[in-house]
């Protein structure tokens, strides 16, 4: 049975500070001689490093969906009575009566702002820059709003 020497290790970073200490305890004695013990660490590395830098394939990368496609998905899944849905900028807000849909809105990928009391959505490349909360009446005069009909 071989021990694995990199055992939970997940990056190549936490693999190259284990192989390091590694090679640390096991250098051969004489700069000329072949530790056996090395060449075995020497295989795990190049075989993990080789794992953790392989590049991953496309469909492993998630896209966010666009607003209109989130409308679109949240009209299939609940029904929008009670609820007031408006586009500011690049945002998807809801208001009203959210609680009893909150569940659904969590599996669809929206968030909740308690300082403003709605949801909302967004992309992840148009994530706000700004630090201190703004109010939402704030952001209507802001963006140009659109409410959404359904």
């Amino acid at each position: 049975m071989e021990t694995n020497f990199f055992f939970n290790c997940k990056t190549t970073d936490s693999v190259r500070v284990r192989y390091d200490e590694l090679a640390r305890v096991f250098k051969p004695a004489n700069k000329g001689k072949s530790n056996e013990m090395i060449s075995i660490i020497n295989d795990q590395y190049d075989k993990l490093i080789k794992v953790l830098d392989a590049p991953k394939p496309v469909e492993a990368v998630q896209e966010k969906a666009t607003v209109s496609e989130k409308i679109r998905e949240l009209q299939e899944k609940i029904d929008p009575s009670g609820l007031h849905l408006e586009i500011c900028g690049t945002w998807l807000w809801i208001t009203d009566k959210t609680y009893q849909v909150k569940e659904t809105l969590k599996e669809l990928g929206f968030r909740y702002s308690s300082n403003k009391l709605s949801w909302y959505y967004r992309q992840e490349e148009h994530r706000s820059p700004n630090q201190e909360p703004i109010p939402l009446e704030m952001i209507r005069e802001k963006y140009v709003t659109s409410a959404v009909v359904l």
